[in-house]
């Protein structure tokens, strides 16, 4: 809400900008809109900023702020007008100062519309440039730009919300050119203690809006600023180049210790926002190695980037195998990255060439976590194992023996390591009898399923991943109950007497 005073402020604005535009006369009044633009009023700031970029915007395209002066030139010595240019640049530069500020200030409108102000003013400052360039120069205002990174991957403010609407600037070649160049040397001459968890997840936020275009142009000309023809533009034009410096500067950026959330969101991209833009995904082998040696959630997030460079770069990883069967612990199927993780599982194991044994083994443990597991969970082991044996008839051992023979204990290891050395072949899959007498009515059914031929037709996984417990109540409480049974026994009669009785009562009297 605006009060009578803040009303008469935004007028004044709004009046004294007016009056810029009017005459030069009225130049002072420039002084008054930035020292407005000191307050804590949201709606004020809002006018200020506003008309900052109505004002600079014009000052920008007129030439009103060229100035191409002597270094050496006393100020007695010049004129008027480049009086007059000169205090305009300064206050210039006083507006970009309190707009860089402004873009950490806590109102959201007031943080897009200082970056959208400041992009404006780097897009006219490469179309109308403040200085003269020399002709082996570029005309891209890199100064301002810079300023405008740095306030993006700032050591104590999340912008992340914000950076999400710098995505449209990415669009231009050049923009994404000098924006990867100034991050990169911003991490290589940062020390890792300077580079604080707010730092990192900031500047990952403008890593994932990063993206080269996809229509085989291997020369690049979509740029935000104006170059002159005899200009040598080759590394801006070239998609090679750029890419080679947007590989590199992920390799740099990966070699830091990230904090936790930001290792997480750094997998979580990788293979479908990285990858396909890096010169040579192989190069992420040695980081995607030791992320899925870590365990956990690591492990799971970092297999879809691992299983790229396994099943389309060729990518040798011999305990690759030992180290998914490691992951099938009770732990993964409460974890919210339970459906990318069967999803991947699913492709890995689907091979039929893959020994029995070690697929048995994975329906094995899989069967024996299950026997803790939540029903949600459930909805999606017991479908995953069935498809196993069907993709594998060896396995069906594990289900019925032609000659059966009596254990005196369960010849399955859980704790040995290896899949194949674990004697899961030579067990069965007892924990699915169990579960079908689960308290669940979908369990059980499902569970029960394994008594039935086991066909080629595969259950699909899919609608089955993001089972939750919501799911299976909604489910639930959907079903239409014709008869609800009130007794465990059904009633005989009055006082335990039955219908025939009870009329030969009433007969009698």
């Amino acid at each position: 809400m605006v009060d009578n005073e803040d009303t008469c402020a935004i007028s004044e604005i709004k009046s004294k900008t007016q009056q810029c535009f009017e005459s030069r006369k009225h130049a002072n009044c420039l002084l008054d809109i930035i020292a407005h633009s000191e307050t804590n009023n949201k709606a004020v700031l809002l006018a200020c900023v506003r008309s900052f970029h109505k004002l600079f915007t014009r000052y920008l395209s007129s030439g009103e702020l060229f100035l191409d002066i002597p270094s050496n030139l006393k100020e007695t010595d010049l004129t008027k007008e480049e009086k007059y240019k000169g205090w305009l640049k300064d206050r210039y530069k006083d507006v970009c100062n309190r707009l860089i500020q402004l873009v950490h200030h806590e109102n959201s409108n007031i943080r897009e519309l200082s970056l959208c102000t400041l992009m404006k003013f780097v897009l006219e400052e490469g179309q109308f440039p403040v200085t003269k360039h020399s002709p082996s120069r570029t005309h891209f205002p890199l100064a301002l730009f810079r300023r405008v990174v740095h306030s993006l991957t700032s050591d104590t403010v999340d912008v992340t919300v914000l950076i999400s609407r710098f995505q449209e600037y990415l669009a231009y070649d050049d923009v994404r050119y000098h924006l990867m160049r100034i991050i990169h040397k911003q991490i290589a001459t940062k020390a890792q203690d300077h580079l604080t968890d707010v730092c990192l997840n900031n500047i990952v936020a403008v890593l994932e809006q990063i993206s080269f275009t996809a229509d085989g142009c291997e020369e690049l000309s979509n740029f935000m600023t104006k170059y002159p023809e005899r200009e040598k533009l080759e590394k801006i034009k070239s998609l090679d180049e750029q890419r080679r410096i947007f590989t590199n500067l992920w390799i740099d950026f990966l070699q830091l210790k990230l904090p936790n959330s930001v290792y997480k969101k750094v997998l979580i991209i990788l293979h479908d926002k990285v990858m396909p833009h890096l010169t040579n995904p192989l190069y992420l082998s040695d980081f995607l190695t030791a992320s899925y040696d870590v365990g956990g959630a690591i492990s799971l997030l970092a297999l879809n980037s691992l299983f790229i460079l396994v099943h389309k770069h060729n990518l040798d990883y011999p305990d690759f195998y030992q180290k998914l069967y490691a992951l099938f612990e009770p732990g993964v199927l409460h974890v919210k990255y339970r459906a990318r993780f069967f999803y991947l599982a699913d492709l890995f194991l689907s091979s039929t060439h893959l020994p029995a044994a070690m697929v048995a083994a994975f329906a094995k443990r899989l069967a024996r976590i299950s026997l803790t597991a939540p029903a949600s969970a459930l909805m999606v082991t017991i479908p995953f194992i069935y498809n196993l044996i069907s993709r594998h008839p060896n396995c069906k051992i594990l289900i019925h023996r032609e000659s059966p023979t009596e254990l005196q204990e369960d010849p399955y290891c859980q704790e040995e390591p290896d899949p194949v050395k674990s004697k899961a072949i030579e067990s069965s899959l007892w924990e699915l009898k169990t579960l079908q007498s689960h308290y669940h009515p979908d369990v059980a059914k499902k569970a029960q399923r394994m008594d039935q031929p086991i066909t080629k037709e595969e259950i699909p996984l899919a609608d089955l991943l993001e089972t939750s417990y919501n799911d299976l109540f909604v489910k639930e409480t959907k079903k239409k109950v014709k008869h609800a049974p009130m007794n465990f026994n059904p009633p005989e009669g009055i006082m335990g007497l039955s219908s025939d009785k009870l009329n030969l009562c009433w007969t009698l009297e």
